[in-house]
């Protein structure tokens, strides 16, 4: 079969490329030796001019994102290459017969290649960590262009450790260490911004380019700044935009390809399928939380743009504007006017730009805004407040209007900005924002202590949430203090992050690990190879692709990219609801976050699995965990497969979350069965 031909030669490859490593390994190690022993290390000149900061901060930026696995976007991605390679098996699967999203990006082409080479488990981890090479470095040339010496390598860990979330707060953040093209294409608008900065436009222009061919949605945040600050520059720029647009709507008007969109209305079947399924797509579905972040990023960018000059200043407030206006023509135009183009497009995600500008800005702001004196500090303390309480609106708004009030008015506000009184406001600030913090950390530990052994997140808990401002705040001392550091503090400190890095920065658990390696049991695969056809894995996502090579009948997975066809919504949606009907899915599928309280979780009953066989449509095989302590119902045909080690899942429980132990698998046969069993 082309799936266990695939398989195997995924394993040959990876042996033979590990045993290809492993012979240069010595001359590796002494070359690496050497290269250590001849850093420059600091005598007297301070942190300035310490190289092995750039190495801490980029250990911090990474132990702070552990890499995950293959699980949940990159499943996609990956999927997609592993659907290209077997066309015959996984290409088969209805979100990729219907495929709508992948053709806009060159990434797709890249994975590909990369999978045919490696196979996935090696592609997936490889790609997570070139995006952090990428976008880290990136980062480091904008941060740059605001601030010099020390201070470039703070300003980079401010957007590593403080919280990265856009639009709603949940599905989506900057700097996401994964195989997806969105950290790659946010790398290239911020190498685009820093030579726009240097006024390199043709650079800005080729990296912006690069950027739409990974991801032209992402992209367009970097096309706006340019556009918006080139136009401040030089009118004709904004006369050449409207041309553009005009074009476009007449093209649109006139049904040209892909163009025609913008004037045709989301199907009115399906949607109130993506309002539930994809509620991040329409801001007026988004939670009052999700509006405080955008207070407090415009806030700190606003002034940080005023503590800059030239183009500078204008890239801070065209960040501003294009963020806030991309969430605005997604609001009028897809949510109340529901365009097709305008939806798919998603302008709203121009704010991942404001988040992570704005992360950058805070650190602009605590440098410069610390050197101005008590009227200074009294706003740096405010900001820090904004931050600390970035998703409670009550907080962050107040806060931040106070903050800009102090930074404009300092004069009319002299009396309230004398030394004590900016002393109690930073004692404040630091106390409410240490015990909001240790609450945010208490909630997360309790989390990880509950998790079994491999599947906690120990690296983001403490870094990204206990850490987060004291480690801040330790590089703004350092930056503004420049104290001095012996060799041995220095190298300290490298080899213990180093270290943490090889020993934590690879989180993937148990059960990932196993599905990324590809190698189901032999009996097992055998007995499904008898017949080809769709498997439904019960309460799944893409492991059908991954360990069996084979396509799946249904899944939450195939939904995510059901905006951009609607036979794929279609079917999808039918297919689902039949499961839910069935009590064979969770009766929550169509909704992309919902509340414990609210879960049914799949049950596997004799009458669901006869009904659902008996389909014209019905899946081949079925595929049901078996949870520990728990039987099957009785008269179900099943084959157990017992995993080598336990697997666990967390799911929503009556009110919490528990973690479900799963120690094998029932394969059921299913469409055909009869046949099958007198074959």
């Amino acid at each position: 079969m082309a799936a266990t031909r695939l398989r195997s030669a995924w394993r040959t490859r990876e042996g033979d490329l590990s045993a290809t490593l492993s012979r240069p390994l010595k001359p590796v190690v002494a070359a690496a030796k050497k290269f250590w022993a001849t850093i420059p290390l600091p005598g007297a000149a301070g942190i300035g001019n310490v190289s092995s900061i750039p190495l801490i901060a980029f250990l911090v930026f990474v132990l702070g994102r552990p890499y995950r696995g293959i699980f949940q976007e990159p499943q996609l991605y990956i999927g997609r290459a592993v659907a290209d390679l077997d066309p015959s098996g996984v290409g088969r699967d209805l979100m990729f017969v219907h495929d709508g999203q992948f053709g806009f990006s060159l990434f797709r082409f890249v994975v590909r290649a990369m999978v045919a080479l490696w196979g996935p488990a090696m592609t997936g981890e490889a790609l997570a960590f070139v995006a952090a090479l990428a976008w880290f470095f990136a980062a480091r040339a904008l941060a740059r262009q605001f601030v010099g010496g020390g201070a470039v390598w703070m300003v980079v860990i401010f957007a590593a450790l403080l919280p990265n979330a856009y639009g709603t707060p949940y599905p989506f953040g900057f700097a996401e260490l994964k195989a997806i093209p969105r950290p790659f294409a946010e790398a290239f608008v911020l190498a685009g911004l820093a030579a726009l900065a240097a006024r390199r436009d043709v650079l800005c222009v080729c990296c912006l380019v690069a950027a739409a061919l990974l991801h032209p949605t992402m992209a367009l945040a970097g096309f706006g700044v340019f556009v918006s600050v080139r136009g401040l520059e030089d009118r004709r720029w904004f006369w050449f935009c409207g041309c553009a647009g005009t074009l476009s709507i007449l093209g649109g008007a006139l049904g040209l390809p892909l163009l025609d969109r913008l004037f045709t209305a989301i199907d009115p079947s399906l949607l109130s399928l993506h309002e539930s399924h994809n509620a991040f797509l329409f801001p007026s579905l988004w939670p009052i939380e999700s509006f405080a972040p955008l207070i407090v990023q415009t806030v700190t960018l606003a002034i940080a743009a005023l503590l800059q000059q030239g183009r500078a200043r204008r890239i801070l407030a065209a960040i501003i504007a294009v963020g806030l206006g991309g969430i605005t023509i997604s609001a009028i135009f897809g949510d109340w006017l529901s365009s097709l183009l305008v939806v798919q497009v998603q302008p709203w995600r121009a704010a991942w730009l404001m988040a992570a500008a704005g992360a950058m800005a805070l650190g602009i702001c605590a440098v410069e805004l610390w050197r101005r004196g008590p009227s200074g500090r009294m706003v740096l303390a405010l900001l820090v407040l904004c931050w600390s309480y970035n998703t409670v609106l009550g907080v962050a708004g107040p806060a931040a209007i106070l903050a800009l009030s102090f930074h404009f008015g300092a004069q009319r506000f002299a009396l309230l900005l004398k030394p004590q009184y900016v002393l109690a406001t930073w004692i404040f600030t630091v106390a409410v924002a240490t015990i909001w913090n240790i609450r945010i950390f208490a909630h997360l530990w309790e989390i990880v202590v509950a998790a079994p052994a491999g599947y906690d997140n120990l690296n983001f808990a403490l870094i990204r949430k206990l850490l987060a401002f004291p480690i801040c705040a330790l590089a703004v001392y350092f930056a503004v203090v420049k104290p001095r550091m012996g060799p041995l503090v220095q190298k300290g400190c490298a080899i213990v992050l180093l270290a943490a890095f090889f020993c934590l920065w690879d989180r993937r658990p148990p059960a990932e690990r196993m599905m990324e390696a590809s190698r189901a049991p032999p009996d097992i695969m055998r007995l499904i190879d008898r017949r080809q056809g769709e498997v439904l894995w019960i309460d799944g996502l893409s492991e059908a692709w991954f360990f069996l090579g084979r396509p799946q009948w249904a899944s939450p997975q195939q939904g995510n990219p059901a905006i951009f066809s609607s036979a794929l919504a279609a079917e999808w949606r039918n297919r689902m609801q039949v499961l839910m009907d069935l009590r064979l899915a969770d009766a929550k599928s169509f909704v992309h976050v919902s509340t414990p309280e609210s879960a049914d979780l799949p049950r596997l009953s004799l009458e669901g699995v006869r009904q659902l066989c008996g389909r014209e449509d019905a899946p081949t095989w079925i595929i049901a965990p078996l949870e520990h302590g728990k039987e099957l119902p009785a008269g179900i045909d099943v084959i157990q497969w017992r995993l080598p080690e336990p697997h666990f899942q967390m799911t929503k429980g009556d009110g919490r979350y528990v973690w479900r132990r799963i120690d094998a698998f029932g394969v059921i046969p299913c469409a055909g069965q009869k046949r099958l069993q007198s074959d």
